[in-house]
């Protein structure tokens, strides 16, 4: 969970803090998909990156299996 406490409350903001506030940071975001028999992590830029690259993967796996499965019964 994000650290919400006010750190130097009333003070100026740094070049680094205000460029990450306006959205030039270097902010990372994880997303972690997973049940007890296997789990997904990536990090990415923005929550948007990191769930395309899961599903990405996901997709990957799945395809994977299916091409193992049909070599298997020929």
């Amino acid at each position: 969970m994000e650290d919400t406490t006010k750190q130097d409350a009333g003070q100026d903001l740094s070049n680094e803090q205000a460029a990450e506030v306006a959205g030039g940071g270097t902010c990372t975001t994880t997303a972690t998909v997973g049940t007890s028999g296997g789990n997904v992590t990536t990090s990415a830029g923005s929550p948007g990156e990191a769930m395309t690259s899961i599903y990405d993967g996901l997709v990957d796996t799945t395809s994977h299996i299916i091409e193992t499965v049909a070599h298997s019964l020929k």
